[in-house]
């Protein structure tokens, strides 16, 4: 996990008067800014500090927002188990930084980021801080919240920042704290007395220490104050300003993990109306054991007894949803108290019927026999007129998609979201601004917890900024977006005419018949063209490209210079635009995030400077639109005087229009700066303001369960309405080896073609390539051959997940020697494992293959004299052998099956040397016609044997009148 593992008390009581120090200095000396040494241990437990925290904090709702407390044993170390605690709290509270990203530019008065790290010290309420029991703690100094496992150790809670949301006011953190219990449970509960159970003893000692017990768990919790106590807080289910607690319980003999389960800190859902069941309003509570690769239910070891073996009916734990009590939570009843409306089904699907507006704090119970987890959050209830009687109320926005809960596979190593892309859609139907809100969590303690090298790239005008796991990226899409951009030279006839001014292009001839464009347009690329143009021939384009594309360098005597953008709807897209006019700027751009087109848009003018343009794929919304403008040919998009005139201070701009009609807005820079006095603007368009549209992208690098909860929200509205949480619950697990489809014997006859079907299944990616070869160990098809190329389709194999089937098909010709060839033909397939956390995975698979004896499928023009000589014999004995061909010049039709010898069954005594005189053959021409005894010894028949033997009239008659006589 990228979460800071917390200390015991013990070994930072060290850490805290230097801190208490540093901490204090940094408040007294110069409020709101940073003196040195002041960042890095923060941390302190002076009166002072509480007074000061209160003083500048004013009056203000407490801060605890929801909770989550999760376990997993470590493997290879006795009874040792890492817990990860999970929070959100109240982003503006005046928070104890243990560790702040950026430390250098920031303040210690700025509210958290992702990957800063906090200290969990005491809590207020609206009259002052509190410690755990909810009881004022002022004069005492600071109050510790800590996390207690259960044994009497504590530990200080340093919390990571996963996620934000300066929307909705929370930060979501992260800690993990490793800790080594005495023994793997707490101690014995009572003597146990199994049904049907018996065990028999020679003394009363032995049969004491056999007697089962169950177990009494260990039981860690978290606990503090206060649950928030909003304005807007119902009487009924609000829990204002009282202790919160988290606890889950521990008997490593029973299990090796507690479910882990997320959702966002705050559910936004719509009034309910009463008589109208149907439409209470529901979302998903997302939980999952941490081991299970997919939705089997968990497993349970000793069932938390000993001395007694668990039935194996009783092994499975599934994991059960209930609204937590009080006493589920470890609170008395007078702290808290489960709010009534809501209800939880046996999926996790939580419906809630409130019929007042406002914010309730619920809890949800998911408990797999031997161990629980809490999930303790906030749901703000709002009125929503489409769900209810008329009203002024606004409609909520809408998350897309099927359902509020969404299923997905996924592979280590592979790209989440193939073939079906990951996508999150919201939509407002008063068209307001939308910022996306989200928690992408591992359900997995230290699997990942969404911090650090997360890779999403911040926009400034997106209001959250949010963590994801190492190699996630999540982008904006929409309808038509551009997703990437080119830049192309020309040097057009018109360019170097007689009487024109380009005196350089006249000079250099080197972009003529514009290199490049053809290739752009054949790949989909298409050019920003002069508004109202035509005249673009896609059959002669490097000859009338001139005519419709946008010069960005017209007047500057040099090369044309066009600029290509490419659309896609599912694609990541262009989020914001630049341009760069000077080193510095580039310098800044780059270490932005802002990625360069290769070209200068100055090429070959008179300029000495050079003109690029830049672009983003960030969390903004997607641009769809690019327009350009010739000031000195078109003017002003707007009217002198107008509002949307602006003085601009940067690369040349001057006044210039802000905003055009059609919502396009001004990339402030002059794509001819340095070059002419003409100035070219260039104008984007954003995707529609009511839409917040993102796509996932991400190669997760480990197994486990991944669960991304997210929501859309207004964000200049007064009410900042939200859409209802939606998620998406990964399962990933490592790319398995291909599986081969088994099929069933395959029999065929000397002569005759066999041709089947290799497959094998992998996962349904397209990135996975399987290769299939014939294994060079064992039997082999010898001469046998692929025809074709391998086919690919989708397989329903009953495996979740493996549905992808890549085959082969496969010839082989069994001339005359293979009769009685007969045993197990196999396969190799393996999966390339190319890329980044992937393996290689070699399978193997086997086909029985049967050729028959003394059967000969009749060829094409085949004669009784050529079917005689395959098999070394004359063709009186075959037509002798196959008493329906009635003439031995007829011709044999294909396809007719004929007997070329005899079945012969050993008997005892049977030998090579012995069958071979008796019917006037040779060992050798034996041998020929049974294919399984190619190598066999002249006494290594076995009784019941079946051979072809192929005899000689004339010889076995000898044979016959020898015995006779």
């Amino acid at each position: 996990s990228s979460s800071r593992r917390a200390t015991g008390p013990e070994e930072e009581e060290r850490e805290r008067s230097e801190g208490r120090r540093l901490w204090i200095e940094g408040w007294t000396s110069r409020r709101g800014s940073r003196t040195p040494g002041a960042v890095g241990r923060m941390v302190g437990r002076a009166a002072l500090l509480a007074l000061l925290l209160c003083a500048l904090a004013g009056p203000a709702d407490a801060s605890y927002r929801f909770g989550t407390l999760a376990w997993r044993a470590v493997m290879g170390r006795p009874n040792t188990v890492d817990f990860e605690l999970t929070t959100a709290w109240r982003r503006d509270f005046q928070w104890v930084y243990v560790k702040q990203v950026n430390a250098s530019t920031r303040t210690l008065t700025e509210s958290p980021i992702v990957g800063d790290v906090l200290r969990v010290t005491g809590l207020y309420d609206k009259n002052g801080f509190s410690d755990q029991s909810g009881t004022q703690a002022i004069t005492g100094g600071t109050s510790e919240i800590m996390f207690y496992p259960g044994d009497n150790a504590k530990y200080y809670v340093d919390m990571t920042v996963t996620s934000f949301s300066a929307s909705e006011n929370w930060i979501m953190c992260t800690t993990v704290i490793r800790h080594t219990y005495a023994t793997p449970y707490q101690g014995k509960a009572q003597d146990v007395y199994p049904p049907g159970f018996q065990y028999e003893a020679g003394s009363e000692g032995e049969l004491a220490a056999n007697q089962p017990f169950s177990h009494i768990p260990w039981k860690a919790y978290f606990m503090g104050c206060c649950r928030a106590d909003l304005p807007t807080l119902p009487a009924a289910g609000g829990n204002a300003n009282k202790p919160y607690r988290l606890e889950t319980m521990v008997d490593l003999t029973d299990r090796d993990n507690s479910p882990s389960s997320r959702t966002m800190p705050i559910v936004t859902v719509p009034k309910w109306w009463p008589g109208d069941a149907g439409a209470a309003p529901t979302f998903y509570v997302v939980a999952k054991d941490q081991y299970m690769p997919s939705s089997d239910p968990p497993i349970r070891l000793s069932g938390g007894v000993t001395n007694y073996p668990l039935p194996e009916a009783e092994w499975e734990a599934p994991l059960m949803y209930s609204v937590a009590t009080a006493e589920d939570l470890g609170l008395p009843s007078t702290t808290y108290a489960p709010y009534t409306g809501l209800m939880v089904d046996s999926m996790g699907m939580a419906t809630v019927q409130a019929q007042q507006a406002g914010y309730y704090q619920v809890a949800v119970k998911v408990f797999s026999n031997g161990t629980k987890t809490i999930v303790d959050f906030m749901v703000r209830v709002v009125d929503n007129a489409p769900l209810g009687p008329p009203s002024n109320a606004p409609p909520m926005p809408v998350a897309s998609g099927t359902g509020l809960l969404e299923r997905v596979n996924g592979w280590v190593g592979f790209k989440v979201g193939v073939p079906a892309m990951v996508d999150l859609v919201v939509t407002d139907p008063q068209q307001d601004r939308l910022v996306l809100n989200y928690v992408f969590s591992g359900l997995r303690v230290a699997a990942s917890t969404a911090a650090g090298g997360g890779g999403l790239v911040y926009s400034p005008m997106e209001l959250s900024h949010q963590g994801l796991p190492p190699g996630a990226l999540l982008y904006s899409t929409a309808e038509g977006a551009i997703v990437d951009i080119e830049v192309s030279y020309d040097n057009p006839f018109v360019s170097h005419r007689p009487q024109h001014d380009a005196a350089v292009s006249k000079q250099n001839r080197e972009f003529v018949n514009a290199p490049g464009a053809q290739d752009l347009w054949n790949r989909g690329y298409r050019p920003v063209n002069i508004t109202g143009s035509s005249g673009l021939n896609v059959n002669a384009l490097a000859d009338t490209l001139y005519k419709q594309a946008f010069n960005l360098n017209a007047g500057t005597g040099g090369a044309s210079v066009y600029m290509w953008v490419l659309r896609a709807t599912n694609q990541a897209a262009i989020t914001e635009l630049e341009v760069s006019t000077s080193a510095s700027q580039e310098r800044d751009l780059a270490g932005r995030g802002f990625v360069r087109v290769a070209k200068d848009l100055n090429m070959q003018s008179s300029s000495m400077k050079e003109i690029f343009l830049w672009y983003k794929k960030g969390s903004g919304p997607a641009i769809v639109d690019v327009s350009l403008v010739d000031v000195a040919v078109e003017g002003q998009c707007c009217a002198a005087g107008s509002p949307e005139m602006m003085s601009y201070d940067v690369s040349d701009v001057g006044m210039a229009c802000g905003n055009c009609t059609g919502g396009f807005t001004l990339v402030p820079a002059n794509l001819n700066f340095g070059a002419s006095l003409n100035k070219i603007f260039m104008y984007v368009k954003h995707s529609p303001r009511g839409m917040v549209s993102k796509q996932l992208s991400w190669v997760p690098q480990m197994p486990g369960h991944y669960a991304i909860c997210y929501s859309g929200q207004e964000a200049d509205t007064p009410m900042r309405l939200s859409s209802t949480q939606r998620c998406i619950d990964m399962s990933i697990r490592d790319d398995p080896a291909p599986m081969f489809q088994m099929l069933g014997n395959l029999t065929t006859y000397m002569g005759k073609l066999l041709t089947f079907k290799v497959a094998f299944v992998d996962i349904r990616h397209d990135d996975e390539m399987v290769t299939i070869r014939q294994a060079t160990d064992g039997l082999m098809l010898e001469g046998a051959r692929f025809t074709g190329s391998p086919s690919h389709s989708v397989a329903d194999v009953g495996m979740s997940g493996m549905q992808r089937e890549t085959s082969v098909m496969v010839e082989w010709f069994p001339d005359a020697k293979y009769g009685g060839f007969s045993g197990h033909v196999c396969f190799v397939a393996d999966d390339d494992g190319m890329g980044p956390y992937r393996h290689s995975d070699t399978s193997r698979g086997c086909v029985s293959v049967t050729v028959e004896r003394c059967k000969w499928w009749v060829q094409t023009e085949d004669t009784l004299v050529q079917v005689a000589a395959r098999f070394g014999t004359n063709w009186l004995q075959v037509w002798h052998f196959n008493p329906t061909i009635l003439h031995p010049d007829n011709a044999l039709p294909p396809g007719l099956i004929i007997n070329t010898g005899h079945l012969y069954q050993a008997e005892p005594s049977d030998a090579l040397s012995a069958l071979a005189e008796r019917f006037g053959t040779t060992i050798t021409h034996i041998r020929a016609n049974n294919w399984d005894m190619g190598g066999m010894p002249d006494s290594g028949l076995m009784v019941g044997q079946n051979m072809c033997v192929v005899p000689s009239s004339c010889a076995t008659a000898v044979n016959v009148q020898r015995t006779v006589g």
